[in-house]
């Protein structure tokens, strides 16, 4: 009886103890962000450095999968369901980049982070640069993924309206030949991943137009003003189009150089993953380099 007792109690123990690790890791899967928003992460890996992988708009944090999986091996690897998006709250207010670079903030502060390599796609790209500007003692470097081709670029009320009426439709209602622009390798399985990221979502999407808004008037208001204030190296891994104006950047960031993936949609990382991979590699290796 005694030794059925004993086992009884250890078996328990054992149990108890999964059981408080598996909620302990789920507690440490989300913070907050300065606004009290929920912000979810996933987190693999381990390594001297860290990558956070920041999504663009639309998205979440899933899009990066098979990044994580590549770099996982040698790096700690972050990623982050921005506001709004994916698994994180949307109880938001103020649906600006510098609110989102809150989001990724909250992350680095919550975990402690330094040796942090931000990589940003698409709205993503404001994103981590804002998050540099608040944070620059910890992060070794932006990699900015096909966006901010053009420094100088203003966009027009009109022309603001006419990508926001395109965008939100593509949103509510995706079809392949809307998609045509975003992926042009593996159009199929591309074309089912957005539709799988965008089909649980409920209507209306909070905060989806706001922020969506808020990437063109950042672009327009803020873009310059924050690159001066960036002390980090900046990399841009883009797309052959549209052109990526190398020297206007080089006006505000003197160290900036852009790696171009030809035959590419916007999604760069889905068309050709191990170009893509191979660049940021590159990448963290030189911003290491540098520190």
């Amino acid at each position: 009886m005694n030794l059925i007792k004993f086992n009884f109690l250890r078996y328990a123990i054992i149990l108890f103890s999964v059981f408080s690790f598996s909620c302990g890791s789920e507690l440490n899967n989300f913070t907050t962000s300065s606004d009290g928003v929920e912000i979810r992460f996933d987190i693999q890996g381990k390594g001297k450095t860290t990558i956070i992988f920041v999504h663009g708009w639309a998205n979440n944090k899933s899009i990066w999968d098979a990044q994580v999986t590549h770099f996982s091996k040698k790096y700690n690897v972050i990623t982050i369901d921005l506001a709004g998006f994916g698994e994180s709250g949307n109880n938001r207010y103020n649906w600006t980049m510098s609110a989102f670079g809150e989001d990724v903030v909250a992350v680095i502060n919550y975990l402690e982070l330094k040796n942090v390599v931000l990589v940003g796609f698409s709205m993503g790209a404001p994103v981590v640069i804002e998050t540099a500007k608040r944070v620059p003692d910890k992060v070794l470097g932006l990699v900015l993924v096909d966006n901010l081709h053009n420094v100088e670029m203003k966009y027009s009320p009109e022309v603001i309206h006419f990508k926001d009426s395109i965008y939100m439709d593509v949103v509510a209602n995706p079809t392949m030949e809307k998609l045509a622009p975003f992926f042009k390798n593996n159009k199929e399985e591309s074309f089912k991943r957005v539709v799988s990221m965008l089909k649980n979502n409920d209507e209306p999407i909070v905060g989806w137009r706001e922020s969506l808004n808020d990437v063109f008037r950042w672009e327009n208001e803020d873009f310059l003003a924050s690159l001066k204030k960036i002390k980090t190296p900046i990399i841009s891994i883009n797309s052959a189009q549209p052109a990526t104006n190398i020297e206007a950047f080089k006006k505000y960031v003197p160290s900036y150089s852009a790696k171009i993936i030809p035959d590419t949609g916007h999604v760069v990382f889905w068309d050709d993953p191990e170009a893509f991979n191979s660049y940021l590699e590159e990448s963290i290796k030189d911003f290491n380099k540098n520190k």
